[in-house]
């Protein structure tokens, strides 16, 4: 199970019927349930990675710049696959918790924009078939990534970054708002994560770093 701002694994312990859904659920928020959202990028991540196994040399790096418009700049289908297959059996390993570091985060970032894309641009039937629960409406990528995300820092441009002090570098990268919920998790944004500035840097990851970790405890438990 992954980690995230918000528990997404809490939508799959709510009633099937509709009833109890509407009972847990805000009818006008604009955003699929969370861990639907993210099984569907990851999953379609994955059956992408067979195509491109398939693809003639000179074609795979146009594609995965294209499908992978940010995270394509970290390596090439080795090891953009790796990530894809750790993310991917980790999101559905229900006895242990894993936390991930900046280069997970900005391949499942690439992957829900894909997705955030294809939504968006069907028409209101396919668009039903794809997240049930959103009804057709517009999707609100941004609020999503709000609501889910520690921070999207690593989408931050190298030279504006690069050109930071350690201050501010400390300023953008200081843990996000919690409330009273899950304070716990304020540990999981501190600015110790050495990934960060590689992945703005666009550095290949080493092979510990492509490894997610995993807790020894349910991190949104006290």
């Amino acid at each position: 199970m992954l980690v995230f701002k918000k528990n997404i694994y809490l939508d799959l312990l709510l009633p099937k019927n509709s009833s109890g859904n509407k009972e847990f659920r805000d009818e006008e928020d604009p955003s699929p349930f969370p861990y639907h959202f993210i099984y569907k990028a990851l999953s379609n991540a994955q059956s992408l990675f067979q195509e491109i196994k398939e693809m003639k040399e000179q074609k795979i790096s146009n594609q995965l710049d294209i499908l992978f418009p940010h995270a394509s700049r970290l390596g090439g289908t080795e090891i953009l696959s790796d990530l894809s297959r750790r993310l991917f059996i980790s999101l559905t390993h229900r006895q242990t918790w894993f936390t991930m570091n900046c280069y997970h985060l900005c391949f499942l970032y690439d992957c829900l924009l894909d997705i955030v894309e294809d939504y968006s641009y069907n028409n209101e039937a396919e668009r039903r078939k794809l997240f049930p629960e959103m009804e057709g409406r517009a999707l609100d990528f941004n609020r999503f990534l709000l609501e889910y995300f520690f921070n999207t820092t690593f989408l931050i441009a190298p030279e504006r970054f690069n050109r930071m002090s350690p201050e501010e570098r400390k300023q953008l990268l200081r843990s996000p708002d919690f409330g009273q919920d899950f304070p716990q998790l304020k540990r999981f944004s501190d600015p110790e994560d050495l990934t960060l500035a590689k992945v703005i840097n666009c550095v290949q990851p080493e092979p510990e770093e492509i490894v997610l970790k995993p807790l020894e405890q349910n991190p949104y438990i006290l």
